[in-house]
């Protein structure tokens, strides 16, 4: 259950519509899922709302009371004509007309342009759309899109936090997108397109921050005079008819994505070199790998999973591991899982630190060692 009411606190009182902009019109990950829960709670709190997306014509449920606008477009990284897929990419004309044409119907005066996602389809072109129309326009800052190309300020070929100042000769050179070079390339030029040409930092009307963590990392790459304005994402909380005494169980839960900067590998080891019983809930590249190198642990690998079949597997577990390796904004698995009392242990390179307080049950863990030491403290209750 998400508590309501939390989309209208963006808004000035004389707000009477808005635009929420995302690349698809499907939920694809957090920063989607967070989109169409500010699109809900605008249109239920009396707003009108609009939701404008790169992509269409999916068979992902409608919302009541919200009107769907698409520029029915791929995503431009699987366009089957390459090059209209970079330049897309890089400066989307489409979508730049198409979202001019929904707001030529639309009063500036009372209306806010509320941007969630925009690299996969829509690209930097929208802001010049609403910014030549006189539209205010709110960012959400689910990452690091606004000022790394690859949008996690991460070496995804060197598995380890970038260092490189974004869009430096040493971050052009630098060889750390997760597909290869050209692709590096590519994203280099659309955030240089975005960032020194279109400029999103001057037309950006209102910055929203998610969390303390992932806010201190942008204050050091945005211009000085930035303000933000904190707005945490709204989270599922699973309402329980009895109380779970999670220190009656005996096994340890992963859940997310599959992939390298996630850190799926160092839950797995720890769980192996522990011999404690771990569960991996979640899909992706590196779930064949992680299956054969740890067949032999007491690890099962239940691939991706429902909201509410996740919500089961927490009720059974012992504590949640989030040792994701990037500075992940703010992962909603942690506050999720906290929501029912579910102890987490979580990375000190991410946002989920912030939700460890005297208040919660976890820890923080720093090393690999920390970790380990973490769960032997949680496997003896």
């Amino acid at each position: 259950m998400i508590e309501r009411g939390f989309a209208i606190k963006c808004l000035p009182k004389h707000i009477k519509t808005v635009v929420v902009v995302h690349d698809f019109d499907y939920v694809d990950g957090g920063a989607g899922k967070v989109a169409f829960e500010y699109a809900k709670d605008y249109a239920d709190s009396g707003i009108e709302t609009y939701f404008f997306t790169g992509t269409g014509d999916s068979d992902y449920p409608k919302i009541a009371n919200i009107h769907y606008v698409s520029a029915k477009q791929k995503p431009t990284l699987t366009d089957s004509n390459k090059l209209r897929g970079a330049i897309n990419g890089i400066y989307n004309f489409k979508a730049k007309r198409k979202l001019k044409e929904l707001l030529s119907t639309l009063d500036p005066k009372s209306t806010v342009v509320h941007i969630h996602t925009w690299t996969k389809v829509l690209s930097s072109s929208i802001w010049d759309a609403a910014y030549s129309m006189h539209f205010p326009i709110y960012l959400t800052c689910h990452d690091y899109f606004t000022v790394c190309p690859n949008g996690g300020l991460y070496n995804y070929r060197a598995n380890k936090i970038c260092c490189n100042k974004p869009l430096s000769v040493k971050c052009l050179t630098c060889n750390c997108d997760s597909r290869n070079f050209s692709i590096k390339i590519y994203r280099f030029i659309r955030s240089f397109v975005q960032n020194k040409i279109v400029n999103i930092f001057r037309k950006t009307s209102k910055f929203i921050s998610i969390s303390d963590f992932s806010e201190n990392i942008l204050r050091n790459y945005f211009p000085k005079e930035t303000n933000f304005e904190r707005h945490f994402n709204p989270i599922d909380k699973l309402e329980l008819t009895e109380k779970i005494n999670f220190t009656q169980n005996n096994i340890f839960l992963f859940v997310g994505r599959i992939s390298k900067e996630k850190g799926c590998d160092i839950f797995c080891q720890a769980i192996y070199d522990c011999k404690l019983k771990g569960i991996v809930v979640g899909d992706g590249p590196e779930l064949a790998y992680l299956k054969k190198k740890f067949a032999n642990a007491n690890i099962d690998f239940v691939g991706w999973k429902a909201r509410n079949e996740v919500f089961e597997y927490m009720k059974k577990a012992r504590a949640l591991i989030f040792p994701s390796r990037w500075y992940e904004a703010a992962p909603l698995t942690v506050p999720e899982a906290q929501s029912i009392g579910l102890p987490c242990i979580v990375s000190n390179s991410c946002a989920a630190r912030d939700y460890i307080t005297g208040n919660t049950k976890g820890d923080v863990f720093i090393s690999f060692e920390d970790l380990k030491d973490n769960l032997r403290k949680y496997a003896q209750g």
